[in-house]
């Protein structure tokens, strides 16, 4: 493709804004479109940890290792505030089966040759955070140094700034509601009635994916919220600023994650809420409003002092995006032509390589990082 092929990239969310980026760095014009404001979607509240998942599969391990270079490559790109920081993740159990599960998922990572670090207490205390509640400590604390975190929202405001420098054309507030042409497509309708021609569309869209592709006579399988079996629906509380000492690092305890925010504010998460989180609430405010309560009721057990006259600022309950067997979505959806679909979880920790992928393969250079991922494999399944 040359500087006047023209692409629409749907949804302005972390990955889209990525891909946008790369395409116009590369010098394509780019239209990225979105129904509401990026600021108010998950990818502005996401927690932000990112690292190497180790989750059996060599492909995906492959592709988040990847993440963490393309995280460091993006973030050398773009000014303003920082937003990515290289500084671990600690995780630890009070279980005798929480620390056995902890050490498999070590003897894991080594096995890759991904880094991993053992601690006990006094040294975890005096080395990597004062302060913790380590009493009830079963097992070694668990050090990940290559592990990383974003501050979400700076992450998509440094990525859509620099794109903007680059030429890409932000548009929100306008939902896509069709198509132009059918293979090959040739740009999207808005709500408003305008049309976007463009050279090639490609979905971002998260949990839009579904509409947008119907569109397309197309489809790939997501977990719906209330799975019994996939928990997609997430609750991610941001505090006021914490006085005391200050977290440098992502921390798993046993009943909370913790990770930095700014000016002293940090980002509390805890799974055991997330399947508790009702998709059919009759009162989906007051659901988060009480379930943050609870999340930052437990921040005095990991920082004890810390939730002394500390509030919540947000309460933001989301619903990932999980492709039906859990695993990542990359390529066109029916060949040639086709719109370029990616949908996955993990959207902050993929969004930069992802963003690179995508970008060179529309430009003609097929990644063997997203081989694995194509969304072929759900039609191949089902035909």
């Amino acid at each position: 493709m040359s500087a006047a092929v023209r692409v629409v990239v749907v949804g302005a969310g972390s990955i889209g804004s990525c891909v946008a980026l790369n395409l116009a760095e590369q010098g394509v014009s780019v239209v990225l479109v979105d129904g509401q404001d990026p600021a108010r979607g998950l990818s502005a509240h996401g927690f932000g940890w990112v690292n190497a998942v180790d989750n059996g599969s060599d492909a995906y391990f492959a592709l988040s290792a990847e993440g963490l270079l393309a995280h460091e490559r993006l973030a050398a790109r773009t000014g303003g505030e920082p937003w990515f920081f290289r500084t671990g993740n600690l995780h630890w159990a009070d279980t005798a089966a929480g620390a056995e599960r902890l050490a498999e998922t070590a003897a894991g990572y080594r096995a890759r040759a991904y880094p991993v670090e053992e601690y006990e207490p006094g040294r975890a205390l005096a080395e990597l955070q004062p302060g913790l509640a380590l009493d009830g400590v079963r097992g070694p604390l668990y050090h990940y140094p290559a592990d990383a975190h974003v501050i979400s929202d700076r992450f998509l405001t440094a990525v859509q700034d620099r794109g903007r420098a680059h030429g890409v054309e932000i548009r929100t507030g306008d939902p896509v509601t069709g198509l132009i042409g059918d293979d090959p497509v040739r740009g999207v309708v808005l709500a408003s009635g305008e049309r976007i021609g463009a050279d090639a569309v490609i979905s971002c869209a998260g949990r839009g994916t579904r509409d947008l592709l119907a569109l397309a006579g197309a489809e790939v399988p997501l977990v719906e919220p209330g799975d019994p079996d996939t928990v997609t629906m997430g609750l991610l509380v941001r505090t006021s600023p914490v006085s005391g000492g200050r977290v440098e690092r992502i921390l798993h305890a046993p009943e909370l994650s913790v990770r930095p925010h700014s000016s002293g504010r940090l980002v509390l998460h805890c799974h055991d809420v997330d399947h508790e989180l009702d998709p059919a609430h009759p009162d989906p405010a007051e659901q988060a409003r009480r379930a943050a309560e609870r999340v930052l009721a437990r921040l005095d057990a990991v920082l004890p002092g810390a939730g002394a006259g500390v509030g919540v600022e947000s309460a933001y309950v989301g619903v990932r995006p999980m492709p039906a067997d859990g695993m990542s979505v990359l390529g066109p959806v029916r060949g040639e032509g086709s719109p370029y679909v990616v949908v996955t979880h993990s959207g902050l920790t993929l969004a930069p390589v992802l963003g690179e992928i995508i970008a060179g393969e529309v430009l003609g250079r097929p990644s063997e990082l997203a081989a694995a991922f194509r969304p072929g494999r759900f039609t191949a399944r089902t035909a």
